[in-house]
């Protein structure tokens, strides 16, 4: 299967607090997952699509060669490393998961592992709204964003999650009610 990385190895160890002898085989996979779910989701498909291509072709230039080094390049690394942290200890060898531990330190609990994660949350979502405002206030320089259609996934602005989606759907007013809320069964 062949994927296209916006960040290198060195880039996410040297943005994150992963150590340098962490196996790059290990973080790979929540790289891609957190390429394909914050940075995708936000930059929409068709510009999603478009780095992909011009990172294979060689050919980044301009702004999107900005868009990808100074604002993908600070906001995936913590969103990677946010993606990792609840695994990083955890091994899948032979039809097993094994919980690794070291000999000069001891893992965190999980409410420290949880406390690390939001910090590491509240700096990806700071660097994501960095590279939005950047997008929407260059848009003549992105021509391909905003204009997902069909099976795409469409660029989303809002850069922090606060755990309740308050977005209201596009066929709906513009006023909230206490009916949008709640179940059929309850109105």
């Amino acid at each position: 299967m062949s994927y296209v990385l916006f960040i290198s190895e060195q880039k996410l160890k040297d943005s994150t607090a992963i150590n340098l002898s962490v196996d790059p085989q290990t973080l790979l996979p929540y790289v891609l997952q957190a390429q394909r779910i914050h940075i995708e989701s936000k930059l929409g498909t068709p510009l999603y699509q478009k780095l992909e291509n011009e990172i294979t072709a060689g050919t980044l230039a301009g702004a999107y060669k900005t868009l990808v080094d100074e604002y993908i390049g600070d906001c995936l690394p913590a969103w990677a490393f946010h993606m990792c942290i609840p695994f990083l200890r955890f091994r899948t060898e032979n039809g097993n998961i094994y919980s690794k531990t070291s000999e000069t330190g001891s893992p965190l609990t999980t409410e420290e592992a949880q406390h690390l994660r939001e910090e590491v949350r509240n700096n990806a979502e700071y660097f994501t709204e960095r590279m939005i405002k950047y997008i929407t206030n260059n848009l003549g320089s992105f021509p391909e964003y905003g204009t997902a259609s069909g099976a795409d996934v469409s660029a989303d602005r809002n850069a922090y999650y606060n755990g309740m989606n308050l977005e209201r759907p596009m066929q709906k007013g513009t006023k909230l009610t206490l009916r949008d809320f709640l179940t059929p069964d309850l109105t």
